[in-house]
């Protein structure tokens, strides 16, 4: 079936399993309304679900941000694990599982915008790492992560994080280049390095962008999770593509005049 042959069914079939929750249907979005007084809007990519992923946004004024932040985790990874499939009927089964273990407490509306990107890292944040978007091919996913960075320990501290994070942590590859500068007795020592963790060339590809960028003290880790249909050239494409990306986002590189 086509896309959006695909989307239809879905869409029907999605009304006809949660009429009581399905509060508006276009063929291009979705309004769902849960208890708790939890919302979820979700937009259709006209290439979903083949390329691109469905985007959500969540409503919750009585969810504290760390239930935000682990809700919207793990409907990143269970889009993950579909890549290329329709997957809104698993997000609204999962929602509803996690509405069924909130502990039933009575809260003040959280202050938190809707509409922000929570770290995805499940142990504390101390780094401010920044988390790009995901970009899908072929049901391949990448994503780059950013970190300021001045030495080694800075390094490993910002892996750690990651790495506890269990949708990054199952990634086929996450691909590690980084820059920063010490000093010693005045005068400046540059350090860098790079892990391919087997996607091999990845790396020194993104060292190079950042040497030629001008980018110091700054980490970028790229996922990737591999959907099984080899992309070839196209991976280190976008591996590039997403390093510079954020390193431009974060103000990393030359400064426009």
């Amino acid at each position: 079936m086509s896309d959006e042959e695909q989307r239809i069914a879905e869409i029907e079939s999605l009304a006809s399993i949660f009429p009581d929750l399905l509060e508006e249907t276009t063929d291009k979005q979705l309004v769902f309304k849960f208890d708790r007084d939890i919302g979820m809007t979700i937009n259709l990519p006209e290439d979903y679900p083949s390329i691109s992923p469905p985007i959500f946004e969540l409503s919750g004024p009585y969810l504290r941000r760390e239930q935000k932040e682990v809700l919207h985790n793990s409907l990143n990874d269970v889009y993950i694990e579909n890549i290329g499939f329709p997957v809104i009927f698993n997000w609204i089964s999962l929602v509803q599982d996690f509405i069924r273990d909130l502990p039933e407490e009575v809260a003040e509306p959280s202050h938190v915008a809707d509409d922000v990107v929570t770290p995805m890292a499940e142990e504390i944040d101390d780094m401010n790492i920044r988390h790009g978007e995901v970009l899908t091919d072929r049901k391949s996913a990448f994503q780059a992560h950013l970190a300021e960075v001045r030495s080694k320990e800075d390094v490993d501290r910002v892996m750690r994080i990651l790495k506890s994070n269990t949708k990054i942590c199952r990634a086929t590859h996450n691909i590690t280049a980084y820059r920063y500068m010490t000093e010693i007795n005045g005068k400046p020592i540059h350090h860098h390095d790079c892990v391919d963790d087997g996607e091999f060339g990845a790396s020194s590809k993104m060292l190079e962008l950042m040497d030629r960028m001008k980018a110091d003290n700054v980490m970028v880790v790229v996922s990737r999770w591999y959907g099984g249909i080899h992309l070839g050239p196209d991976r280190f494409r976008h591996i590039n593509n997403l390093t510079r990306q954020i390193l431009s986002d974060n103000n990393y590189g030359p400064k426009k005049s």
